[in-house]
């Protein structure tokens, strides 16, 4: 006694008479550890598939094509600059979101002599404004200074000496020119 049906999952070729007992074959996957285990199956057709762990959540920063079942490892996406030697670098950011700019180096001190518009980043070149006269011709040129206040006085050569003859009211360098009155 047996299943004598050769089309049958328990087909028995030593029975001779038919019990009906017979099981219908069912393909699928059999292995029980597979992503697409089929528990109603009773004959593995090959499809089985790995199981493959990782994030499937396909906005994740870390999203794994390959895994098919999800880990809960998936990390959102944060935007931002993720380039360390840019001058907005964002270290919480995992995805670059185009937004980085270069670092300029410069004084940024708007107060400063040689302040730098372009500049976002101080590179300790910084000069203090120092105020005077920076016309070498002026009498009163300032070595020292790096932006003119307006304070430069002109050169007048005439003759400075009040007793001169020829005295120049309007000088302020004597230019060697004095005349004295001769007394006879």
């Amino acid at each position: 006694l047996g299943c004598t049906d050769s089309s049958a999952f328990n087909y028995n070729y030593t029975a001779n008479t038919d019990d009906g007992s017979c099981i219908a074959v069912v393909l699928g996957c059999t292995d029980t550890t597979a992503f697409n285990y089929n528990y109603t199956a009773n004959t593995d057709d090959g499809s089985c598939i790995a199981l493959v762990l990782g994030c499937t959540d396909t906005s994740a920063f870390n999203y794994d094509a390959s895994a098919n079942i999800d880990d809960g490892s998936c990390i959102a996406v944060i935007l931002g600059c993720t380039d360390i030697t840019a001058f907005n670098y964002d270290s919480l950011s995992n995805t670059d979101d185009g937004s980085c700019i270069a670092v300029v180096l410069g004084c940024i001190d708007i107060t400063a002599f040689n302040y730098d518009y372009t500049a976002n980043t101080d590179d300790g070149s910084c000069i203090a404004v120092v105020l005077g006269c920076t016309d070498i011709t002026a009498l009163n040129y300032d070595s020292l200074a790096n932006t003119d206040d307006g304070s430069c006085i002109a050169v007048v050569f005439g003759c400075t000496d009040t007793s001169a003859f020829n005295y120049n009211a309007s000088a302020n360098t004597d230019d060697g020119s004095c005349t004295y009155p001769v007394l006879t």
